[in-house]
C-alpha cells in the first residue's frame, strides 16, 4: 500500500514538467486559478458518548454459610425492602454445630468451676504453709487455662449462632431483583453469588469519553441522555468523573445522575450528549480538494506563487467545507480552480 502511495505522489510530481523534442525538461506555462485562504477557526460540537444505565447500589448477594437452598422468596423484577427475606439455606448442619458448641461450653464452664475451687483452696493452704508456692502457681495456671477454654467455647457458640442467622438471606437495602443465579436445591457456599439487586432510585448513566474532550467536562454539568428504549431524552447531571484515563483506550469514565423513572432499568443502552466542546479546526472548501484514488490533495500557493502539492487527511464535512485533520497549519493559501491543470512546481496566476 505504501509503495502504491509513493508511486502516485512521484507521478503527480513528474507531471509538473514536460520534455521538449531534445528530451530536456522545460517549465510549464503559468496556470490561472482562484486563491483561497485556509480557515482556522474555533468551533463547537456536541460530544457523543455511548454507555448504559447503572446504579450506585449494585450488589451481588452471596452466601455466608454452607448448605442446600430450601426456598427462594423472590424472582427477577421483584421489589424488596431492606431486611426482607430473599431465600433460605438449610441450617440443619449449623444447628447441630450450635448444639455441639453449647455442650462444649457447658463442659468448659464445669471445668472452670473445679479449677477455681482448687485455686481458692490452695491459696488458703499456702497461707498456712501447707503447700508450696509451686503447687499454688500450678493451680493458678489451671484456673487461668480453664477461663480461656470458657471464652473459646463462648466464641464457638456465637459463631454458630451467626452462621445460623446467615441461613436466612435478607436484602441489605430497598432494591429491585435484577437477576437470580440459583434454584431451589442448589448448593450455597461462601462467596457464591445468589442474587443481584440494585437500588432503582439512585441510577447513573455510565459512559466513556476521550481524554481530549473530558478536560472540558466538570461535575455539575447538564447532560442530555437518549436511551434506545425511551422515546424522549433524559436530562441528567455529571455526578462523577474518573480520576484517570484508561491506558489502552485513552478514555475517561463519566457517571451522570439521572432522575428516577419506573421505565428505567439497569443495563439500558444509550448515548450521552455533552455540552459543546470548543475546538480549533482547519477548514478547506471542497472545491479546493483534488482526489486521486485514495489521496486527497491541495495545492498550496507559496510566496512566489508556486504550487506545492500537499497531501491532507480529511475529517467531517461541514456544509461545503471539509475539516483538515493533518497536512495544513491553517495559515496557507490554496488554489481553488483549474485544479486538473495544476501540478507540483507550476507557476500560478490569481484570477
Amino acid at each position: 500500500m505504501k509503495k502504491v502511495l509513493l508511486f502516485s505522489i512521484f507521478a503527480l510530481i513528474l507531471v509538473s514538467c514536460s520534455k521538449n523534442d531534445v528530451g530536456e525538461l522545460k517549465q510549464l506555462p503559468p496556470v490561472k486559478t482562484k486563491f483561497t485562504k485556509v480557515e482556522k477557526v474555533v468551533t463547537s460540537e456536541l460530544v457523543e458518548a455511548p454507555g448504559q444505565v447503572t446504579s450506585i447500589k449494585d450488589a451481588y448477594i452471596m452466601a455466608k454459610s454452607i448448605g442446600t437452598i430450601l426456598n427462594i422468596q423472590v424472582k427477577a423484577g421483584d421489589f424488596v425492602k431492606k431486611g426482607q427475606s430473599l431465600l433460605t439455606i438449610d441450617s440443619s448442619d449449623i444447628k447441630s454445630k450450635l448444639q455441639q458448641a453449647k455442650g462444649a461450653l457447658a463442659q468448659a464452664e464445669a471445668a472452670l468451676t473445679i479449677a477455681k475451687n482448687n485455686y481458692e483452696r490452695f491459696k488458703e493452704l499456702y497461707k498456712r504453709n501447707a503447700c508450696s508456692k509451686v503447687e499454688l502457681e500450678q493451680m493458678e495456671f489451671q484456673y487461668n487455662k480453664a477461663k480461656g477454654a470458657v471464652e473459646m467455647a463462648k466464641g464457638a457458640v456465637n459463631e454458630a449462632k451467626a452462621y445460623l442467622k446467615y441461613s436466612k438471606v435478607v436484602s441489605p437495602f430497598d432494591a429491585i431483583v435484577v437477576e437470580r443465579m440459583v434454584n431451589i436445591g442448589d448448593f450455597a457456599a461462601p462467596g457464591r453469588p445468589l442474587l443481584r439487586i440494585i437500588d432503582p432510585k439512585d441510577l447513573r448513566f455510565e459512559c466513556t469519553i476521550g481524554e481530549s474532550d473530558a478536560k472540558y467536562i466538570k461535575k455539575g454539568d447538564k447532560v442530555s441522555v437518549k436511551l434506545d428504549s425511551l422515546p424522549e431524552k433524559i436530562e441528567g447531571e455529571v455526578a462523577e468523573i474518573s480520576g484517570g484515563s484508561d491506558f489502552l483506550t485513552h478514555t475517561v469514565t463519566v457517571r451522570i445522575a439521572i432522575p428516577f423513572d419506573e421505565r428505567l432499568k439497569a443495563g439500558m443502552y444509550g448515548v450521552a450528549y455533552f455540552n459543546s466542546t470548543p475546538k480549533q479546526r482547519i477548514f478547506v472548501p471542497e472545491k479546493c480538494i483534488l482526489k486521486r484514488g485514495e489521496l486527497n490533495i491541495v495545492y498550496v500557493v507559496d510566496k512566489n506563487n508556486i504550487a506545492k502539492l500537499t497531501l491532507v487527511r480529511l475529517g467531517k464535512k461541514f456544509g461545503d467545507k471539509f475539516e483538515v485533520l493533518s497536512g495544513l497549519k491553517g495559515d496557507e493559501t490554496v488554489a481553488c480552480s483549474n485544479l486538473s491543470r495544476i501540478s507540483d512546481g507550476v507557476k500560478l496566476e490569481e484570477m
